[in-house]
């Protein structure tokens, strides 16, 4: 009976009572078995604590399989995604850093204008015995490059280029060059040859004079119905023939005919009188007028060019430039302004008609007036007054002024107007 109990138990008997162990000796068979199942049930206990371990670091193991098998499908799915995204993230960078190129647009050209050249000479000598001559180059297109030239002596001599100037309307320039030398190089039965060179045509020459001899004199018919029939007759002529220029039509529908008398500037200058006689149908007689040029007390201009008051400019709109011409003789003068290297058109300022200065019989002054934006004189435009009397180093002198200046700067310049025949008071 103890046997099957055993077996039941996986062959360990149920531990008896004390009385059992009373009853044997205390070394009996039942003491010894006990003692065997006792190491067989902790060697099971090992064995299942091994196999439970085991059974852990298998799972271990393959969860760790698993992740790894996992991370590198991942792995590679992302780097086969980024593969193929790369070339188009490569074209769409490409194109972020180097734009597809458009067309450069081509700017509307202007065609190139040859100018026309003009000779600038003195009727006298200038102090010191050094003569002045000039060249005016007029009409022409490109503004650069161009370049003047003479072919005098290098010797004590001194050549002045002004930069070009825009005309008024339209898009062709004016320059002009000066040239000094000694009297003794330039006699005044002599001339010096000036050369021009332009982008638009080969090189200009022409020759001029060491003393003006080339000066005219213009008689005008105006308010004509119809300009056919018109006479002029000079006297004295000096021999010289009169040009009659073609007939030019006003705003008002009428029309005005000019006779020229080329080449008499020694006369004029010496003071003689010349009378201009016209006829035409439309008058009932001849009608005669005369000039002289005064001789003496011939005084150059003194130019002052003022800055806006401060008043106009505490207002932000519109500023004032005024250009003071004073004592000078004769009155006949011109005034003319300019933006920078542009002339400004005539309806753009104003200028009032010479007047005796007081107390002074034989001097006259003028004054100018232009205005601007307040804008363009604070942003540092540059505003010049130019001023031609006979008395001035070629006919011409300049100032310049603008804000950052201070005060104005002062040149004297030869005729760089865009018109050839100036109107003068």
């Amino acid at each position: 009976m103890a046997l099957s109990t055993i077996a039941i138990h996986s062959g360990c008997p149920p531990v008896q009572g004390r009385e059992g162990q009373e009853a044997g000796d205390g070394h009996g068979p039942e003491l010894e078995l006990q003692e065997l199942c006792a190491d067989a049930t902790e060697s099971e206990e090992l064995d299942e604590l091994w196999a439970s371990l085991l059974v852990f670091i298998t799972l271990f193991l393959l969860s760790v399989s698993y992740g790894a098998t996992s991370t590198l499908f991942k792995v590679k799915w992302v780097l086969a995604t980024v593969l193929q995204e790369k070339p188009q993230a490569a074209r769409d960078y490409a194109n972020i850093v180097r734009p597809a190129q458009l067309p450069v647009p081509t700017m509307p050209t202007e065609s190139k204008t040859s100018p026309s050249v003009f000779p600038l000479s003195l009727s006298r000598q200038e102090s010191e015995g050094y003569v002045v001559i000039g060249c005016l180059v007029q009409g022409f297109f490109p503004p650069e490059p161009v370049n003047v030239t003479w072919n005098a002596g290098k010797d004590s001599t001194s050549v002045k280029n002004f930069p070009p100037v825009k005309a008024a309307t339209g898009s062709l320039y004016t320059m002009s060059s000066q040239l000094t030398l000694p009297a003794s190089q330039c006699p005044a039965d002599s001339s010096v040859k000036c050369q021009v060179q332009h982008a638009s045509s080969p090189s200009t020459a022409v020759s001029v004079p060491c003393k003006g001899s080339n000066a005219s004199l213009t008689c005008t018919l105006s308010g004509l119905k119809d300009p056919k029939g018109a006479t002029f007759t000079w006297n004295p002529s000096n021999g010289k023939k009169p040009i009659q220029k073609t007939p030019e039509r006003d705003s008002c529908g009428c029309y005005s005919v000019s006779s020229v008398l080329p080449g008499c500037s020694d006369p004029w200058n010496r003071g003689d009188t010349f009378s201009c006689t016209a006829t035409h149908p439309e008058s009932k007689s001849p009608i005669t007028v005369s000039i002289t040029k005064p001789i003496e007390n011939i005084f150059p201009p003194q130019v002052h060019l003022l800055p806006p008051p401060s008043e106009e400019l505490a207002l932000n709109e519109l500023v004032t430039l005024t250009c003071l011409v004073r004592g000078f003789n004769p009155k006949d003068v011109l005034v003319r302004w300019l933006r920078g290297t542009q002339e400004l058109p005539q309806e753009k300022y104003l200028t009032w008609e010479p007047l005796k200065e007081p107390d002074q019989t034989n001097m006259f002054a003028v004054t100018s007036m232009l205005r601007v934006t307040a804008e363009d004189w604070k942003q540092g435009e540059k505003f010049s007054c130019m001023v031609g009397h006979e008395a001035l180093p070629l006919s011409f002198t300049q100032k310049t002024i603008d804000r950052l200046a201070g005060k104005p700067t002062h040149v004297n310049v030869s005729v760089v107007m865009a018109e050839v025949d100036g109107i003068c008071y």
